[in-house]
């Protein structure tokens, strides 16, 4: 911990104990601390350009991210969870401890000694200044009166001020209370994961996007998007009902494994790094590793693979408190706290060691010092004496795990064999007749050979040291969080089922959390656990958890935390290209702005969707016609070769939806037929992209993407078109019937699901009947 954080926490300190508030209050340091944070990042040249492109001031800017203090400690869920939770026990603590001493059968005795002892220090006071002048012997009263009033004085504060909330804080900052000790280290692991995560900046992207005046329009206004880089940053990561899930059963659960289901590109990697990446702040107590699982593996290496990262983890988090750090620690402490105790009990008591001996009037007053400052500087010094003890006892079994960690890292390359051998003889001397000879040899020696262990005994040391890890984490108020990413990735579901009942045997360790990605099948497997046989699955996991599709609302945050000046119609068209994939609706984003920025026409937004929307139907025709399944069929890989040579520009995509339809299969196959499912996927396909077509275009003005983002009365215009392009991928009926809903919702015609079909007139949308496309 450094010199300022120490300084900031004493300052805090001070804060807390002036306040005077009666009340259980708030924490009062973390919004300073997040507002600081605001201040430090509005100097960063992308925010300084974008507040002059969008027309607020710094001071605006910062009134307007400080009323979102809050969420930016959200958006690290995890971290801000457990500082509520250690928040609320500190509060229950002081209301508990000012309550018992309201309560204590004490206060009927004890206020009545101090009130005799006031009155007889008083009285010894008055009589050493009134005679003190005539005799030097009773002139000693007079300090004497004072210590006793003094300490009648104490006792009467000590008395009242226990029973108020500040007495309360200030007597918990004293005794150095565990309750506010997990509660102030809690907090830093909060602040450190917002500085470490970099989750202000994003928020400050997000004011700026609500504040434009402009953000329903169709204006493009992106200067810069250093946000849609990385596709993986956990810094962009924005809260879903399932990270609170996992987050709620983290909580509940003392260890296990909990499975994240989803469909791939919906974020199941970026929540496994929320939980499993390894925490740099040193405030943090987690001990977290991440591995991926292989497609073609061996289960003995894959558990080796986990151990050693795990083993990697320990040495590394372990490894960053040293003695330098704990010596400063206490130096701290003596001389913020050490100075005053030293100057008034440590003075009281070299003044009575100093006249102890001798015949001075002062030799009668040294015991009364001696036995007012002695017990204060001893338990001072006691008191820090324990600490160090404490935190040198915590070092101590820091280095043992990592010395573990590290055998262990090296035993899983190499098992030490000891070899020991000895030699003799025993022969007859020739140079006697009875002689005898005695000739002995030994040796011994230790040699490092590479040999595999067995896979046992790997899954018995696992276990060991995973247990040996976690309760040294719980005694710290941490935990263990293992992620296993890329299991959904193996392409048989009878592979990932054999891979699990071949690992499972190192889950169930207490303290030690497993999250696993898994398919959707391992999901519907686990939710009909009842109905059959218990499979891997059942058997493998404490619970399954499905991440779902983003909403409009979920994508809209996402894109403004990650891009300044994206306004919504663009927001609205990456979200449903993506159909609701975190991964897909990124790289829209970026599709956007490239094109854009190429085109040099940034503010026509038709010319941009129809370049959005075209260049889509090009690469997904364009990956068709290289299936082998449709190679025979000719009419629909001439209507594709058009396709390809631009024939199709100029003209509407009703034109091509429409020659697609009426190209007739050839030979009649079967509706079952792989070709035939491919034909009715590209109708799917294309009905929807011309949809988007007829949505997004002049006609988009403010009042209809207001309209159409409202999801108060249940699914928004946008999430239908998402809905209708995420379904393309399973059910090519279903993906149709969602975009004939969309179009009816808007007002456009609607076409009917079979070849040759003619378009029909919707009842009506909430937009009016707007020009339809030609049939």
């Amino acid at each position: 911990m450094s010199i300022q954080r120490r300084l900031e926490d004493f300052l805090d300190l001070i804060d807390e104990i002036l306040s005077g508030e009666e009340e259980i209050s708030p924490d009062r340091a973390l919004r300073p601390r997040l507002r600081r944070l605001l201040k430090r990042m509005l100097i960063q040249e992308e925010i300084r350009n974008s507040m002059a492109d969008v027309g607020v001031e710094g001071g605006q800017l910062l009134e307007i991210a400080s009323g979102m203090l809050e969420q930016i400690a959200r958006e690290a869920p995890d971290e801000y969870d457990r500082f509520c939770s250690a928040l609320s026990d500190y509060q229950a603590a002081l209301s508990t401890a000012r309550q018992d001493a309201a309560d204590d059968t004490w206060n009927r005795v004890v206020p009545r000694l101090a009130a005799y002892g006031g009155i007889a220090g008083g009285v010894i006071l008055s009589i050493g200044l009134l005679v003190g002048g005539l005799f030097d012997v009773l002139g000693e009263l007079r300090f004497v009166g004072g210590l006793i009033l003094l300490a009648a004085a104490l006792v009467a504060i000590h008395l009242r001020v226990r029973k108020t909330m500040t007495g309360q804080r200030f007597l918990f900052i004293v005794t150095g209370n565990w309750d506010r000790k997990f509660y102030i280290s809690r907090r830093q692991a909060l602040l450190s994961a917002v500085v470490e995560r970099d989750l202000v900046v994003p928020t400050l992207r997000l004011a700026l996007n609500q504040a434009r005046e402009d953000r329903l329009s169709r204006r493009f206004a992106v200067k810069a998007s250093p946000g849609l880089g990385d596709l993986h940053s956990t810094l962009y990561y924005v809260p879903t009902p399932v990270e609170r899930e996992v987050g709620e059963l983290i909580r509940q659960l003392t260890g296990g494994s909990i499975g994240i289901a989803g469909p791939r590109g919906a974020g199941k990697s970026s929540l496994l790094r929320l939980y499993c990446a390894p925490r740099r702040h040193a405030s943090s107590a987690d001990i977290c590793c991440l591995v991926s699982a292989p497609v073609d593996y061996l289960a003995r290496d894959f558990v080796l693979h986990v151990f050693a990262a795990l083993c990697r983890s320990v040495a590394v988090k372990v490894g960053r408190r040293g003695r330098g750090r704990l010596l400063l620690g206490q130096l701290f402490i003596l001389i913020v706290f050490g100075i005053p105790v030293n100057a008034i009990f440590g003075g009281m008591v070299w003044f009575g060691l100093h006249n102890l001996s001798g015949s001075s009037p002062q030799h009668a007053l040294s015991p009364v010092a001696l036995v007012t400052g002695g017990p204060v500087v001893l338990y001072f010094y006691g008191a820090c004496g324990i600490i160090f003890v404490k935190q040198w006892s915590r070092l101590r079994a820091d280095r043992r795990l990592r010395r573990a960690a590290l055998r262990n890292l090296a035993r899983i390359r190499y098992l030490q064999t000891h070899t020991e051998s000895w030699s003799g003889t025993l022969k007859a001397s020739l140079g006697t007749k009875l002689g005898l000879g005695l000739d002995g040899q030994r040796s011994r020696g230790v040699s490092r050979t590479e040999q595999p262990l067995g896979y046992p005994e790997i899954v018995r040391l696992f276990r060991v040291f995973a247990s040996m890890t976690s309760a040294h984490a719980r005694r710290q108020g941490g935990r263990v969080v293992i992620g296993i990413d890329e299991l959904d990735k193996i392409s048989s579901a009878d592979q990932g089922e054999k891979f699990l009942n071949e690992i499972k045997s190192i889950f169930g360790v207490p303290g030690v959390y497993f999250l696993i990605t898994v398919s959707d099948d391992a999901l519907t497997a686990f939710e009909r656990r009842g109905i059959r046989l218990r499979d891997a699955f059942d058997s493998s996991f404490d619970e399954i958890l499905r991440v779902e599709l983003l909403s409009y609302r979920e994508s809209r945050r996402m894109l403004y935390r990650r891009v300044i000046g994206l306004s919504e119609p663009y927001v609205a068209l990456c979200h449903a290209l993506s159909g609701g994939l975190a991964r897909d609706l990124i790289r829209s984003a970026r599709h956007v702005i490239r094109s854009a920025t190429e085109r040099g026409k940034p503010d026509e937004f038709d010319s941009i969707v129809r370049h959005m929307v075209r260049d889509d139907v090009r690469r997904k025709t364009g990956v068709l016609s290289q299936i082998e399944a449709i190679r025979n069929d000719t009419a629909l890989l001439h209507v594709l070769h058009r396709v390809k040579v631009r024939y199709y520009a100029e003209k509407e995509l009703s034109d091509l939806l429409h020659d697609v339809r009426a190209a007739p299969p050839k030979n009649q196959r079967k509706p079952d037929s792989e070709a035939d499912l491919l034909r009715r996927e590209l109708i799917a396909f294309l009905y929807l992209s011309m949809t988007l077509e007829d949505v997004f275009n002049e006609h988009l003005d403010e009042d209809r993407v207001r309209s159409a983002a409202d999801d108060s009365h249940g699914q928004c215009l946008f999430d239908r078109l998402a809905s209708a392009r995420s379904a393309l991928g399973t059910n090519t009926e279903l993906a149709w019937r969602l975009t004939s809903e969309a179009r009816s919702a808007w007002g456009l015609d609607s076409w009917d699901n079979e070849a040759g079909g003619n378009a029909h007139r919707p009842r009506g949308g909430p937009f009016g009947v707007q020009p339809s496309p030609t049939p």
